[in-house]
């Protein structure tokens, strides 16, 4: 894990277990781990480093998670701004979807949410909605029942503005996908982006 010691505190990272979120959230449902930790999942161990731990919770639901983080120091982020998520507040504006969480105001933060779009049992990608699964297919579960987002959802996120990190994400998990999910992976990026750099590699 990267070494935050003595970054500021809206910086400073010390992010919860796996079985820790677990408890944390486990009565609020549906979540599921999002990002590098997510592909770890699926692919059954730590392929790198990670500072931070991402949870894709549905917007629809958010009020079931804000109450799981109780008294909780809870700030929506938005380009570099911190502004406190009250209980009983809705968040309906797109763009403010990362919630970061700590258990007190000078502590180092814990968890990162992250909002995802739906309507009725379909979920939608939020920079294109004319991408979309079902909720129910949105997501997988490890052997200890912790519950991920499919890799290939989280590699579209991913590619969009990719950055080091993403491409060795990639990487590391592209021998891992069946061909339906490689199949997905391409149409899904060739509808956002037709000239994207990564189609050459899931061909």
């Amino acid at each position: 894990m990267q070494d935050t010691t003595g970054a500021p505190p809206e910086q400073r990272w010390e992010p919860l277990s796996l079985e820790d979120v677990q408890k944390l959230l486990g009565s609020a449902s549906p979540w599921w781990i999002a990002g590098g930790r997510g592909l770890d999942l699926f692919i059954g161990h730590e392929t790198r480093a990670h500072v931070d731990v991402d949870v894709a919770v549905l917007r629809r639901d958010q009020q079931a998670f804000r109450e799981a983080l109780g008294k909780w120091d809870v700030q929506v982020v938005q380009d570099g701004t911190f502004t406190p998520w009250k209980r009983g507040q809705q968040i309906s504006a797109p763009e403010q979807r990362e919630i970061w969480a700590r258990e007190r105001p000078d502590g180092p933060w814990r968890i990162e949410l992250l909002f995802e779009e739906s309507s009725g049992s379909r979920w939608s990608y939020r920079r294109d909605p004319r991408i979309g699964l079902n909720i129910a297919d949105l997501g997988r579960r490890d052997e200890r029942g912790i519950p991920y987002l499919r890799p290939e959802v989280t590699l579209l996120y991913k590619s969009k503005s990719p950055r080091a990190t993403d491409e060795t994400d990639l990487l590391n998990v592209l021998s891992h996908l069946d061909p339906a999910q490689r199949g997905w992976l391409f149409a899904t990026i060739y509808t956002a982006d037709p000239k994207h750099r990564w189609l050459e590699r899931l061909k």
